[in-house]
C-alpha cells in the first residue's frame, strides 16, 4: 500500500500538478498528490472487495486481496460453480470502477461550476480518467484480468467445457502479455513522454 501511495504521489506533486497548474505552493502539490494517492488506494480496494463480496454470495472462498499499482486480486479457493457466477464474479469490479469513474467525472463537473480550487479540479479528474483507464486495462479478453475471466465464462457458456475455456484464456492473455512487451518496446523506442499521465 504504501509504495502504490508513494509513487502516484510522487508522480503528481512532481509531475503532472505542476506542469498543468503553475505557481502554487509546494506543499500543495504535495497534498493534493497524496490526496489523489490514497482516493485511488480506496478504489482499488473497492474494485476488488467488490469481485471478494460477489465471490462469497456465490459460495466461492476468499483467501485475501493483493493490490498492486495497476490493479488488484482477490484471491478466491476454489473455483465458480456455473458460468454465470464466473460472469457475476468477474464482472462486477469492473462495473464498480465505472460507476466511480462516472461520479468522480460529474464530481469534477460540479466543482467547476462551483468554481473550486484548480487543483481539487485536475485531481477529481485525474481521479476519474485513471478509474476509467482502470476499467479499459481490466476488461481487456486475457487471463488473469477480469475481462478473461469473462472471456472464460462465455467459452465455457458456449461449449460447456470449463478446461477448454481455461486453456483458451490463458492462451490469449499470453498474446496480450507479448502485445504489451512490444508496445512498450515501441514507446522506449520512440522516447515518448508518459509523465503527462501522471505517473512518474
Amino acid at each position: 500500500m504504501l509504495v502504490i501511495v508513494g509513487i502516484i504521489t510522487l508522480g503528481l506533486a512532481q509531475g503532472r500538478l505542476p506542469r498543468t497548474h503553475q505557481g502554487y505552493n509546494p506543499v500543495l502539490y504535495w497534498a493534493a498528490g497524496l490526496a489523489a494517492a490514497v482516493i485511488f488506494f480506496a478504489s482499488l480496494l473497492a474494485h476488488e472487495l467488490a469481485h471478494a463480496v460477489l465471490a462469497r454470495r456465490n459460495g466461492v472462498p476468499v483467501d485475501g486481496i493483493a493490490l498492486w499499482l495497476l490493479g488488484g486480486m482477490a484471491r478466491l479457493k476454489a473455483e465458480a460453480s456455473s458460468p454465470a457466477a464466473e460472469l457475476r464474479i468477474a464482472g462486477v469490479g469492473p462495473l464498480v470502477s465505472l460507476l466511480l469513474s462516472g461520479v468522480l467525472a460529474l464530481g469534477t463537473w460540479l466543482l467547476h461550476l462551483a468554481s473550486a480550487p484548480e487543483l481539487a479540479i485536475e485531481v477529481t479528474a485525474w481521479l476519474a480518467g485513471i478509474n476509467f483507464l482502470l476499467v479499459a486495462f481490466n476488461v481487456l479478453p486475457a487471463a488473469p484480468l477480469d475481462g478473461g475471466r469473462l472471456l472464460r465464462a462465455f467459452l465455457w457458456w458456449r461449449t460447456g467445457d470449463r478446461l477448454r475455456a481455461t486453456v483458451i484464456a490463458t492462451h490469449a492473455g499470453r498474446v496480450l502479455g507479448w502485445l504489451l512487451i512490444v508496445v512498450g518496446l515501441l514507446v522506449l523506442s520512440e522516447g515518448s513522454d508518459w509523465k503527462d499521465c501522471g505517473w512518474p
